[in-house]
């Protein structure tokens, strides 16, 4: 990897069938799913110091709306793990990409992979992926990831975020 890998998140909700977290969330047992999702993982955590040891990593902006959805506050929990873990995240309110996504639209769910490539990441109505356009041309990676980094550069770190906004909440339901 030439690079650090930047993943952008926009959608309130998604559906993660094969998490047994997600899937604790989704049917209703909050109490299984903060359980699940706190399992530690050795092999995620393998993970992001190799990215380290390589000079890169995962940087995740993740754009939120408030008030949360219920199931941005079982992601925001889960994504608390991942950051003890070694990934990197930065939470940016909406209103800071209003002008941005009025001039160019929604910001997607976009996985930049250092400066050889940009997946678009397309969902379906119900938020459940259904793949991905890979894009390598070098301006359009350049573009994305120069946009990338700006919204990271104005986002919040992730723990402040979690402590203000989200810490000890639970999801009224699940998103189901």
């Amino acid at each position: 990897m030439d690079g650090v890998i930047l993943k952008t998140e926009r959608a309130q909700t998604f559906r993660e069938p094969g998490s047994p977290s997600w899937e604790a969330f989704a049917a209703g047992r909050w109490n299984e799913a903060l359980r699940i999702a706190a399992q530690p993982n050795s092999d995620l955590a393998q993970f992001f110091a190799r990215l380290g040891e390589q000079g890169s990593g995962l940087h995740r902006l993740r754009i939120v709306e408030l008030p949360l959805t219920p199931y941005l506050i079982w992601e925001l929990n889960f994504l608390r793990f991942r950051a003890e873990a070694g990934e990197q995240i930065r939470v940016l309110d909406a209103d800071a990409v209003t002008e941005l996504e009025q001039e160019h639209g929604r910001v997607p769910e976009l996985m930049v992979a250092g400066s050889r490539a940009v997946y678009d990441v397309r969902y379906d109505e119900t938020g459940l992926p259904v793949g991905a356009d890979k894009v390598v041309e070098p301006e359009v990676v350049e573009g994305c990831r120069s946009q990338i980094l700006t919204m990271l550069d104005q986002a919040e770190p992730f723990e402040s975020f979690f402590r203000r906004e989200v810490d000890g909440r639970t999801p009224s339901t699940a998103h189901l």
